[in-house]
């Protein structure tokens, strides 16, 4: 009876989500600004791909996109080398044998992908978040800013912060788009009124106001809620794999932080 109820109190900490209570409602997050080594590698090479991403479009190999995943014409490009239907088994191949490297490099070295390449995490950590430290200051500030009165100073700050989060939003959908239909295509339909390409412009709103939500409202729950790779981590992760997580046996405090950060 003892055996059980120390391996219960061993794994109660599963039963919970760290950002919803106990009667199912959202607890926000106010992400504190991390510091140290580790972050600033992480930010050097976020700053990688999101010049990669933002970039790449513009890059053109014998005047074709280095980049191209235009279902529409069922035409596939990737890194200057071009794809149709008939080679579609190569392009399965390549889907397959990254699906696989995934889970072994989960199981290798735990979830580096969630917090070094995934997309959600590079534009949500190093580029929505940063906006917010920028205009509401730390999340000590952004708490007392959120929870304070209706004022100019706060007024003016999340007119501006939401102007920037639908800004980036639009950026992002339109960089999206020029890896489907290519960037001269895309900057010709922006030429074009909403009468001449009713499904492009309906798309480019439609999927803007999506970035926009999941940005500034549903964040970190693609996650916990949405994101297949999250629910996999159940099958493919066990007590010995690698996380960055709370450590609910050494609990807190930990003592004071330093000003370097850890």
């Amino acid at each position: 009876m003892q055996s059980t109820e120390h391996s219960n109190y061993e794994n109660s900490f599963r039963d919970s989500l760290a950002t919803i209570s106990e009667t199912g409602k959202r607890l926000w997050v106010y992400a504190k600004q991390p510091k140290g080594k580790f972050y600033n590698l992480r930010t050097l090479f976020a700053g990688f791909l999101l010049a990669f991403f933002f970039g790449m479009p513009f890059i053109k190999y014998n005047g074709e996109s280095f980049l191209l995943l235009n279902f529409l014409d069922r035409k596939f490009i990737l890194f200057g080398t071009t794809f149709w239907p008939q080679d579609s088994y190569v392009l399965a191949l390549m889907m397959l044998s990254v699906f696989v490297f995934l889970i072994l490099f989960t199981v290798v070295y735990g979830r580096i992908w969630c917090g070094w390449i995934c997309p959600q995490t590079i534009f949500l950590e190093h580029l929505f978040r940063r906006v917010e430290y920028w205009i509401e200051g730390t999340h000590i500030q952004q708490k007392k800013l959120n929870e304070g009165p209706w004022n100019f100073n706060k007024t003016w700050r999340k007119i501006l912060k939401y102007s920037v989060f639908m800004a980036l939003s639009f950026l992002i959908i339109s960089t999206l788009s020029s890896y489907l239909i290519g960037i001269d295509a895309l900057l010709n339909n922006y030429t074009l009124s909403f009468a001449e390409k009713p499904g492009f412009f309906s798309a480019t709103i439609g999927f803007t106001l999506a970035f926009y939500f999941v940005y500034t409202w549903f964040r970190e729950q693609v996650c916990t809620l949405v994101c297949p790779y999250g629910r996999l981590q159940g099958v493919i992760l066990d007590a010995d794999s690698i996380l960055v997580s709370y450590d609910y046996k050494r609990g807190e405090p930990r003592g004071r932080s330093e000003k370097e950060g850890d």
